[in-house]
């Protein structure tokens, strides 16, 4: 009982008992960019250009991809992409005869092989460039002689953040394509959230 009493006068008195853990608040948080496997999903806006009357209305855009860091600056990967495009049809003309068989809307889906690096590049985001192609399925057909898989390429730019939560990073990106030989050009600008393995 001595015991106790002397330790509680001591204590009240400003004398600790036992050192306490010094924490330092200044300490900084580690980060460690993951490189490797990663998937990606993304969604947005997309519109086509050109055509009968100049552009279509924006229209949802999504896709994912799939694919590999090969170094810290340079990835490769497999993309699916599907857009829709509306009121802006290959042909219009007063002349009905013409101009039938012509979609007004129609949608895209693009199954695409491409590769992105990074121009400039810091510790916790990149900017980059991304060059690809592949084949394009329209539907309904756009014109009437056009054939049941199209062809693209594409290129973009995009903005990558590299976030404190482990794995994961955030996009913003634009992408041009052209279908060819149908001659359809298209932009799509999205964002995304990537995690890798």
């Amino acid at each position: 009982m001595r015991r106790i009493i002397v330790a509680l006068l001591l204590t009240a008195g400003g004398y600790a008992l036992a050192e306490q853990p010094v924490i330092d608040e200044k300490e900084e948080v580690t980060f460690e960019r993951q490189i490797g496997w990663y998937f990606e999903g993304r969604g947005g806006a997309f519109f086509t250009v050109g055509a009968s009357r100049g552009y279509s209305n924006a229209q949802p855009f999504y896709g994912f991809e799939f694919g590999y860091d090969i170094t810290p600056k340079l990835s490769v990967q497999f993309i699916y992409a599907s857009g829709y495009q509306a009121a802006n049809p290959l042909c219009r003309n007063a002349d009905r005869t013409v101009c039938s068989g012509y979609h007004e809307d129609f949608g895209l889906a693009f199954f695409d092989f491409g590769a992105d690096y990074d121009l400039f590049s810091a510790r916790r985001w990149a900017f980059e460039i991304r060059l690809g192609g592949g084949v394009t399925l329209i539907s309904p057909e756009a014109k009437p002689d056009q054939p049941p898989v199209d062809g693209n390429v594409f290129g973009g730019l995009r903005f990558e953040y590299y976030t404190l939560l482990k794995h994961f990073s955030l996009g913003l990106e634009s992408d041009f394509f052209y279908v060819l030989p149908t001659g359809i050009p298209a932009i799509a600008i999205a964002a995304s959230i990537l995690y890798n393995f």
